[in-house]
């Protein structure tokens, strides 16, 4: 499976895609026509009632999503586990980057706030968000970009190792 998958897996993909993305257009051309609208209707000016009637966007989000849990499963899930268990010595340098994760993100959670003022009373109230998703929502944006700056600064210096190598 393995190599049939590195073999054919990047042309079977595209494929997937290209299927998926027709299936979209061809219902959205469908339901246009099929609901008495042209390509140039501004859906947003519709009523609520109407912009409940549409479905034709629904075959492709559908399908989206179901793409993305299959490649979430297959690359984290299956071959995760596989690496995982064929690699041990992987499996421990992976157990120590999680691990730090974790803490760094629970730092970050514990030294984050319930903000509260201005919009974000309103905010909170409109959304249920209590102190403990809030400091969640705000570990996780400070861990994310966190990362990102961490990713920029390895590709930089990265970058200029291999100059002067």
């Amino acid at each position: 499976m393995y190599k049939f998958l590195t073999k054919n897996g990047q042309t079977m993909a595209l494929g997937l895609g290209v299927l998926v993305i027709a299936i979209f257009l061809i219902s959205i051309f469908m339901g246009f026509s099929d609901m008495g609208y042209n390509m140039s209707t501004d859906l947003n000016k519709l009523s609520d009632a109407e912009q409940a009637d549409i479905g034709f966007f629904d075959a492709g989000i559908k399908l989206t999503v179901f793409m993305i849990a299959i490649s979430f499963l297959l690359a984290f899930v299956v071959f995760g586990i596989f690496d995982l268990i064929k690699f041990p010595k992987n499996a421990i340098k992976f157990a120590i980057g999680a691990l730090g994760l974790a803490i760094v993100f629970y730092a970050l959670y514990a030294t984050s706030s319930f903000d509260t003022g201005g919009r974000l009373t309103k905010l909170n109230d409109d959304f249920a968000i209590t102190p403990a998703i809030s400091k969640f929502i705000s570990g996780g944006i400070k861990t994310t970009l966190g990362l990102l700056g961490f990713s920029v600064f390895a590709v930089i210096v990265g970058e200029l190792w291999a100059l002067f190598k």
